[in-house]
């Protein structure tokens, strides 16, 4: 069992290239989170692993098996998208159920596999019940039970919480990695959030220009970022000359000392509930850092900024 693995893709859009050769495995029952700006082309990325999207070159190979060429409903994978996509005629029993009566399974077992799914969501009970009811929480946990009942050997999640508030998209995003890890699901899901993505992924995959920039465990994205453009992505907002290179310091690293010989006037202080935002201008070299509420300089003061003593992490030229 390899998992998922795409090679040198290459997907274009009339004269647009979206993605370049672009190349990215996710291992088997592994969960890879895909983030980057938008435009980027995450979900093209998505819709070509799918089937749903040609591509000009390279290859897509699920568990040793080539996809290309196959229609999107013979790759034996499952997508839950942004939107639900639910069909109001049905009831959320059949709803869960489409796969399988698509490929022929009986009334009996693929209601008894519906409901099974359905508690696994959270959502037992719910069978019987009409979709345009339902919250657009419990709508997208419909579609997660529908793609689980199909027992897929590939999971894509497009950006399955963008449209729920953060309460939501908390319990939700807690399900998919209990899911995920339950049913030991290759998956690959895309999102735009930095933070959800760290905790959806056991790597992370950043999407620039139509290629995979760094992959790689969580913390070393964050903290040890391969170029300034990755740094940049992932809220690095301090990258000082350093000879021929980089100095990488994250705004909740960047150590203020009155003693520090580095001097710069305090331009921006933001409150953001847990810490206040701190812009400073340094000779022209602009920096920030996060600071707890109760002990932010105000707009105006001038401050020290010990750099030896700030965590870093160098980036070549």
């Amino acid at each position: 069992m390899s998992g998922l693995d795409c090679a040198d893709l290459t997907v274009t859009a009339g004269a647009t290239t979206v993605l370049q050769d672009l190349s990215l495995t996710v291992p088997a029952g592994g969960r890879v989170a895909l983030v980057g700006p938008s435009g980027a082309g995450k979900t093209t990325l998505l819709r070509a692993i799918a089937g749903l999207t040609p591509t000009a070159a390279g290859r897509v190979v699920l568990d040793g098996v080539p996809l290309d060429g196959l229609p999107p409903h013979r790759r034996d994978l499952a997508v839950v998208f942004q939107e639900p996509r639910l069909l109001p005629h049905l009831d959320v029993r059949d709803n869960v159920a489409l796969p399988l009566r698509a490929a022929g399974v009986r009334r009996p077992e693929r209601r008894a596999r519906a409901d099974a799914a359905l508690r696994e969501v959270g959502l037992d009970g719910f069978g019987d019940r009409r979709t345009t009811g339902l919250s657009g929480g419990e709508q997208q946990r419909v579609a997660l039970a529908r793609a689980l009942t199909a027992r897929p050997r590939l999971l894509l999640l497009d950006e399955p919480l963008a449209a729920l508030d953060p309460a939501r998209r908390g319990a939700l995003r807690r399900l998919l990695v209990t899911l995920q890890e339950t049913h030991g699901l290759t998956t690959l899901v895309v999102t735009h959030d930095r933070a959800e993505a760290a905790e959806l992924g056991r790597t992370i995959a950043l999407l620039l220009d139509g290629r995979i920039v760094q992959h790689d465990e969580p913390r070393a994205l964050f903290e040890r970022p391969c170029s300034a453009a990755v740094a940049r992505f992932f809220g690095v907002g301090n990258l000082v000359p350093d000879g021929d290179g980089l100095l990488a310091i994250r705004p909740e690293h960047l150590r203020l000392d009155d003693a520090a010989p580095l001097r710069a006037q305090v331009v921006e202080a933001t409150y953001l509930g847990d810490h206040v935002r701190v812009v400073l201008d340094a000779g022209g070299l602009e920096l920030s850092a996060h600071r707890p509420p109760g002990d932010a300089p105000a707009v105006g003061a001038e401050v020290g900024v010990d750099l030896a003593a700030s965590p870093s992490w160098r980036i070549p030229a």
